[in-house]
């Protein structure tokens, strides 16, 4: 009976030594699996049937170790049937990768992306500062020519300054060799000179009136010739001298245009101009209020119908008024327009000024005539600064632009025609130099 039990045993492990099959994994076993492999009430049964029937066993002892036998090789021979299916389980349950392995493959791309990305960064920066070494090279060589360029420039410079220099003391020991000569010459050459040179500013004078107008220069001129009369100490020369006199008498008592007051006046009446009363948008009663006529006294013994008679027709007098105009009343100016008339009017100053100063007189006063009449027609008469724009735009339409100038060639013809005739030898004898220049004349 032991023995029968180390057999049941024996059974037993090799049955336990097959790995159970999950529900989920396990397939169906064959017809053939089925029948080899007993079931559980049989195996369950077994341990019963033995304690009855110990004699039956014991005899029977040899053929159940050959159905031991047997049984197990039924069971070696169905094993590999059965663990087909594990074999091929896990093949079906690792299909995919494991997610480790996806994310260290995540991490290795990000990785080289990362890498990559700084490569890209520091080839960049080598480009970049390879650019920017090539341009502090051309930089650096540009101001080495620069630098080149300017030594030699300042060389050349010095060079002309030099040159300058020689020039200059060259030019003025001539100038002194000149002047020395031209002290030592006799009287009759150096009175040819002055005489030159004082017809020379007579004609510049003439010249200063005529086309500049300038009286102030003419003036200085005239002085300057008579100056250099006087130098000459010829009293054949009188004459001439008297002319200039009253040349320069005439020119002072000509009068004179302030170009720069008449200037800063019209600026300052283009700089008021936006501050001036314009016309408003809508027509006002004369004087922009309305006039109150003084009701007449009523008598009190009159009836109460005529009282509310002249009542009502006192109210309604002041509603509606009738007056006669000679002259036509200008439309209010929208803002637009009032732009555009500020504009022209400054424009027709800028005019007058312009005329002012090249001595135009029609144009002058045709420009401040058109600005005051403008302020005529659309500014109110009765403001301070209407009154005032308007005083100031008469006062200076009154002024002189162009006023006649006298004539001062009589003196420049009186000289050219004394030295016209000294050339002849007719007029003008030549003067006995001094005796220190006679003896310096000798000499030479």
């Amino acid at each position: 009976m032991t023995k029968d039990k180390n057999d049941q045993q024996d059974t037993d492990k090799l049955n336990s030594d097959t790995p159970e099959q999950t529900p989920e994994l396990t397939p169906e076993p064959t017809p053939a699996a089925a029948e080899s492999k007993p079931s559980a009430s049989e195996t369950d049964n077994t341990p019963a049937d033995e304690t009855v029937d110990a004699a039956e066993s014991a005899q029977q002892k040899p053929a159940k170790e050959k159905a031991a036998k047997d049984a197990q090789v039924k069971e070696s021979s169905a094993k590999p049937k059965t663990t087909e299916p594990k074999t091929a389980e896990p093949k079906t349950a690792r299909k995919g990768p494991h997610p480790l392995a996806w994310i260290n493959l995540i991490l290795m791309l990000g990785l080289l992306a990362l890498g990559a990305f700084a490569g890209w960064l520091v080839w960049q920066q080598q480009q970049s500062t390879s650019a920017e070494l090539a341009v502090l090279k051309d930089r650096l060589l540009q101001a080495q020519q620069q630098a080149g360029n300017l030594a030699a420039a300042e060389g050349d410079l010095l060079s002309e300054t030099q040159s300058l220099k020689n020039l200059t003391t060259t030019l003025k020991q001539q100038v002194e060799h000149n002047t020395d000569r031209l002290g030592k010459l006799p009287g009759a050459e150096r009175q040819d000179w002055l005489l030159a040179e004082a017809e020379y500013l007579l004609r510049m004078a003439n010249q200063r009136l005529l086309l500049e107008k300038d009286v102030e220069g003419s003036l200085s001129m005239l002085q300057a010739a008579d100056n250099v009369l006087v130098e000459t100490r010829n009293p054949q020369l009188n004459p001439v001298r008297k002319t200039i006199t009253e040349e320069i008498q005439s020119l002072r008592a000509s009068p004179a245009v302030d170009v720069t007051g008449a200037v800063l006046r019209l600026q300052t009446l283009q700089e008021a101009l936006p501050q001036l009363p314009w016309l408003p948008d809508r027509l006002l009663p004369d004087g922009d209020k309305a006039e109150t006529v003084a009701a007449a006294p009523q008598p009190l013994d009159q009836p109460w119908y005529l009282t509310l008679w002249h009542t009502v027709k006192e109210s309604l007098s002041t509603l509606v008024r009738f007056r006669e105009r000679s002259e036509p009343i200008a439309a209010p100016l929208s803002p637009d327009q009032q732009y555009y008339l500020q504009q022209n009017m400054h424009l027709m100053l800028e005019q007058a000024q312009v005329a002012l100063l090249r001595k135009q007189d029609d144009l002058y006063k045709h420009s401040l005539s058109r600005v005051a009449g403008w302020l005529d027609e659309y500014l109110l008469i009765d403001d301070q600064r209407t009154v005032a724009a308007k005083l100031a735009l008469q006062e200076l339409q009154g002024w002189q632009v162009n006023p006649p100038l006298p004539d001062i060639t009589g003196s420049l013809m009186q000289l050219q025609k004394l030295v016209e005739n000294q050339r002849r030898g007719s007029v003008l004898p030549r003067q006995p130099a001094p005796a220190n220049e006679a003896a310096d004349g000798g000499n030479q």
